[in-house]
């Protein structure tokens, strides 16, 4: 499924030396069975430069022996052990500490096809004027479907960033991005005080800067789809839409009112769908 040929003048790009230095950043806590799988997909991958750093955010002791042991037995695998204080200040942590120019998010659950970063590297040099790039994405349901999730593409920041604040669904998916280190920490990198949504703060950072990311229409990242990634409780998450609302929306009062209730009613209807479906599984 992940196979995938490069032609000559993809590898002739990638043999040059000026190759940039990559982070693969996962911020993890527990969940050791999909940990070991999403560090496999990021030390196997096929681009040379790079290192992994994963900030642990205060697992269970099992978790950290193997993180200390596979540290010990692969040269280019940091870990940073810290308290439980959440997957923004782990981020954030891992986004200072990163030697690479471009950083590529792997969420803990999740695994990268063998040459994203080889793919993705390509793409930023042959665009230098990219700051911030995400994929399509395969995702991995509970009865072992696995569909390509295909976003839209966006030629403006405006644009992405109002189909970010007012679609249902968001326009793209935050593991698998990858951005240049320097961008991210002149806009502040990852806000450690919202309690969730922290993602969706981030690429609204790039976009209310005038960055518009570039989406690679290729699915290189699979998510996988389980109880704990989808939200039972969206009502939790609408009082930080709205903060969102306030920072990036528009100025108008009104038309800020009106995303506010398009997103209510959004929330609204996810919740509800999640709902019917857990009732419609027992």
């Amino acid at each position: 499924m992940f196979k995938m040929q490069l032609s000559d003048t993809d590898n002739i790009m990638l043999s040059r030396d000026q190759r940039p230095h990559v982070t693969i950043l996962l911020a993890s806590y527990n969940r050791l069975s999909f940990l070991k799988e999403a560090v496999r997909s990021a030390l196997a991958q096929s681009y040379e430069n790079f290192e992994v750093i994963i900030v642990d955010d205060g697992s269970e002791e099992e978790v950290v022996e193997w993180l200390r042991r596979n540290e010990a037995e692969n040269s280019n695998l940091r870990v940073i052990y810290s308290g439980h204080q959440g997957v923004a200040a782990a981020r954030t942590l891992g986004v200072e500490e990163s030697a690479g120019e471009l950083v590529l998010i792997l969420d803990s659950d999740d695994f990268l096809a063998l040459h994203t970063v080889q793919r993705m590297v390509q793409e930023f040099m042959q665009k230098p004027d990219t700051h911030l790039m995400y994929t399509q994405i395969w995702e991995l349901r509970p009865n072992d479907q696995a569909i390509v999730q295909e976003y839209p593409t966006f030629t403006d920041p405006e644009s992405m960033l109002r189909a970010t604040l007012l679609k249902p669904r968001l326009p793209f998916k935050h593991s698998g991005t990858m951005f240049r280190r320097d961008t991210a920490i002149k806009l502040g990198s990852y806000d450690c005080s919202l309690s969730c949504k922290v993602d969706v703060d981030f690429y609204l950072k790039f976009l209310g800067a005038g960055y518009c990311p570039r989406l690679l229409p290729e699915p290189l990242v699979s998510f996988r789809m389980h109880g704990d990634s989808i939200s039972r409780n969206r009502w939790a998450g609408l009082k930080v839409w709205y903060l969102l609302i306030d920072r990036y929306g528009p100025r108008n009062l009104f038309f800020r009112l009106a995303i506010k209730v398009a997103r209510t009613v959004s929330e609204a209807l996810k919740q509800v769908y999640v709902e019917l479906s857990i009732v419609m599984k027992r």
